[in-house]
């Protein structure tokens, strides 16, 4: 073969997180908007590593007799390189021949800015990458495994995984940071409704991480209680019952953000969820570990309508995503 192509999902958390942290489940969503690598073999004599999305980037590099990289052109030690870094560190392919890798996270970033919108463009990536690393080069490895080793790498072992977890399967599912314990996918309830938007500002996952430290506050455990006790919702799992626990489990969130001071609900996040709870089967919540972005649930289309125009009042973005049911997918030609 001589052309490989992947793509990965991004993702939102609908419930979990934070408590995912501590063996607690996370409902986490699959949505349509993917991360993309491609690698082609090429006639030049060095490889090529060419990026849009976070930074538009060209650099030339030669692999080690040892596998490592060694950069022909000067470039920023930005993410990109570190990413980058992280993935090959996991694989040293050596080949006699040389290659071009793209990678295209383009649509996770707003064009104004370049700021991310938080629906898990490094873990997309990372099961991209994954992905075309294990098609391309014949790798035993699971794209899954593989993924989850760059992901951490790139984050210090920070996180719960389950943004990798949520791009390599797709859809709606449950899931445990304990590998013992396997993903389970969900169907959300028949005729709810929702929209995600983005609030303007980035937030970055590490730092927010970083700000935790012990969690033995009553604020997390009560989130963590909160949390596991989605499984008594999921055996009733119906229109309502998804959105009465929706609002327990955001009033929890909201305590838990605040004696953390992770302001969660900041950037307006905070008016939002109280505008939402004036419609009856309606719920907001900001979702992940910062806050860049929420998402309205609703039984209704009207309520989601108004809904909207209150948030664009409010500064926010209305971004274009439903949910993706497939996880990554490969191909390859010659």
């Amino acid at each position: 073969m001589t052309v490989v192509e992947a793509s990965a999902p991004g993702k939102i958390i609908i419930a979990g997180e934070y408590a995912v942290l501590s063996d607690a489940p996370a409902i986490s969503m699959a949505v349509d908007q993917r991360a993309r690598v491609t690698i082609k073999k090429h006639k030049e004599k060095t490889h090529i590593l060419t990026t849009s999305g976070y930074s538009d980037t060209v650099a030339r590099f030669n692999i080690s007799k040892t596998g490592a990289i060694e950069w022909v052109d000067n470039i920023a030690e930005d993410s990109v390189r570190l990413f980058f870094e992280s993935s090959w560190s996991h694989v040293c392919f050596q080949s006699d021949n040389f290659y071009e890798y793209n990678l295209d996270t383009t649509g996770f970033y707003a064009q104004a800015g370049g700021y991310k919108y938080g629906i898990g463009s490094s873990a997309a990536l990372a099961v991209a990458v994954a992905a075309a690393f294990v098609r391309m080069f014949n790798l035993t490895q699971k794209v899954g495994e593989l993924a989850s080793q760059i992901h951490n790498t790139f984050q210090n072992n920070r996180g719960s995984g389950v943004d990798i977890e949520t791009s390599s399967i797709g859809g709606v599912i449950k899931y445990y940071r304990d590998p013992e314990k396997k993903s389970v996918l969900l169907d959300l309830p028949e005729n709810l409704k929702f929209k995600i938007f983005w609030c303007g500002t980035p937030f970055n996952t590490v730092t927010q991480l970083k700000k935790i430290g012990s969690l033995n506050k009553k604020s997390f455990l009560a989130l963590r209680e909160m949390a596991i006790s989605v499984d008594s919702m999921l055996a009733n799992f119906s229109n309502e019952f998804f959105i009465d626990y929706l609002k327990k489990y955001t009033d929890t969130l909201r305590r838990f953000s605040d004696d953390y001071d992770l302001n969660i609900f900041a950037n307006k996040h905070d008016i939002l969820t109280d505008e939402a709870k004036k419609y009856p089967n309606t719920i907001y919540k900001p979702c992940g570990a910062g806050g860049d972005i929420g998402i309205c649930f609703s039984l209704s289309s009207k309520a989601l309508d108004v809904f909207e125009c209150i948030a664009s009042q409010n500064g926010f973005k209305l971004l274009d995503l439903s949910i993706d049911k497939k996880g990554f997918i490969s191909k390859d030609w010659c």
